[in-house]
């Protein structure tokens, strides 16, 4: 007798393919900002979100276009990483009842931060026709003294003459819009609505030495959602739901942004202290970048980390230093750098698959000279390593560090030697990745997030 078996996917010949349940009508809505057509440094855009009555949206295909025009009297530069994303300084979603949902600080920075080891040929394509970023990832900029016209025309940056202006399309990296479900902002009381604060004028783009000037507008903001609709049998059925009590709650990954300073000083051990007081933390990654660049137009104010001269560092974390053994990190001990900058950037769908260090990618045998250099330390030029530690217990959602009960409880370790130190002080901002629910309150409609 043959024993009784279930049939091979691929000898179902006759299988029919299920029919998703329930049905829902795509479509898609542009969102345009309510205050405004045109904007400059340090204005407030404000984008509401405007989905039809009891329709979901599915926020993780969204996407952002914008026009920046170089308003200078001068040619000037895009970012080499992110292009014209610089101009986002500060990210915040506001529900419709006016609760702040999200906050991002320096959220340019932490793009940044998350872009700037994508290999080459994402960086040189998809990125620069997208937003501006550079041809060439590797570049020898110096964000102390600039770079002369003759040399940084040569470099493979997104070049704006004066007046000239360029589209920008870009993805944001917020929590909001990378829910794992769909959006119910239909069902929700009021309108949801994007806030982005935008840079100063010397931070937005890069002018060359002999040729300074800064100045930049954008306009033509769009903000492109799609928008499912279900039919008027399932809405009523997410309506009484609502009604019942049941909840409604939305997972997603977040970002927390606090910063401190390395002072201006001799070399030696520096402790920097943070606050979180987040539920689930699930890693930490600090980047450095100096003060003065930061408000230099001759330097990429955005994307020009840092290595401080840090060749070791750990975390103090609610008194616990982890790992109890100091990092290593000098300029011929890279590996274990990386290996914990994979694992604490592994909740983005991607575990850094390789680091963008490789210069002169048309020599006979290129080099890897941008990852952590020793001309990095004092010279200014780019660095592309960040100081990270994981700290989830296993893959899964809240699976992190609970610091939520605790004061103060983070605290940087690391052995800078001379380094930037020498040169002028430095800002590290510390991302906190952790995880937080969006929750519908369902006799209400109002959202809220607990994190």
């Amino acid at each position: 007798m043959e024993e009784q078996t279930q049939t091979p996917f691929e000898m179902r010949l006759s299988d029919v393919p299920s029919v998703p349940s329930p049905p829902l009508n795509l479509t898609y809505a542009t969102c345009i900002p309510s205050n405004g057509a045109v904007f400059t440094q340090s204005q407030q855009v404000r984008l509401p979100i405007n989905a039809p009555a009891e329709s979901f949206v599915d926020l993780k295909r969204a996407y952002m276009k914008f026009t920046i025009k170089n308003t200078s009297g001068e040619k000037q530069y895009l970012d080499p990483v992110i292009g014209g994303a610089t101009v986002i300084d500060t990210w915040r979603v506001v529900g419709g009842t006016g609760a702040l949902l999200e906050e991002v600080q320096h959220y340019n920075a932490y793009y940044a931060m998350l872009k700037i080891n994508d290999n080459h040929s994402v960086s040189s394509s998809l990125r620069h026709e997208m937003e501006g970023a550079a041809t060439n990832s590797c570049l020898d900029l110096n964000c102390i003294t600039g770079t002369a016209e003759a040399a940084l025309g040569a470099t493979g940056l997104t070049a704006l003459a004066n007046g000239a202006s360029r589209t920008i399309t870009h993805r944001p990296a917020s929590a909001f819009l990378n829910m794992d479900r769909y959006a119910p902002l239909g069902f929700c009381q009021g309108i949801t609505y994007i806030d982005i604060t935008l840079c100063s004028k010397e931070m937005a783009m890069i002018c060359a030495s002999d040729n300074a000037g800064s100045g930049y507008e954008v306009s033509n903001f769009e903000l492109h959602i799609p928008v499912l609709q279900p039919g008027p049998e399932f809405a009523g059925m997410f309506r009484s739901a609502m009604a019942s009590g049941v909840p409604i709650q939305i997972h997603s990954v977040g970002v927390q942004n606090t910063q401190q300073t390395i002072t201006s000083a001799v070399g030696g051990s520096e402790t920097l202290t943070f606050s979180t007081r987040k539920r689930s933390v699930k890693s930490l990654v600090a980047a450095v970048r100096q003060n003065a660049a930061l408000t230099k137009d001759l330097a990429p104010s955005v994307s020009c980390f840092l290595n401080a001269g840090i060749t070791q560092y750990n975390w103090g974390v609610g008194g616990l230093r982890i790992p109890a053994q100091l990092i290593a990190c000098s300029t011929s001990d890279k590996g274990e750098l990386i290996a914990n900058t994979q694992q604490a950037l592994g909740y983005y769908n991607s575990d850094l698959r390789g680091v963008d260090c490789i210069s002169a990618l048309e020599d006979a045998k290129p080099v890897s000279l941008y990852y952590r250099s020793l001309s990095d330390d004092i010279a200014g030029k780019n660095s592309k390593c960040f100081f990270a530690i994981d700290l989830e217990s296993y893959n899964a959602s809240y699976a992190g560090k609970n610091l939520a009960g605790q004061g103060l409880p983070l605290v940087l370790h690391a052995q800078t030697g001379t380094g930037i130190q020498s040169v002028s002080a430095a800002i590290v901002d510390t991302f906190v990745i952790h995880d937080q629910m969006f929750v519908l309150e369902g006799q209400t409609g109002v959202m809220s997030v607990n994190s």
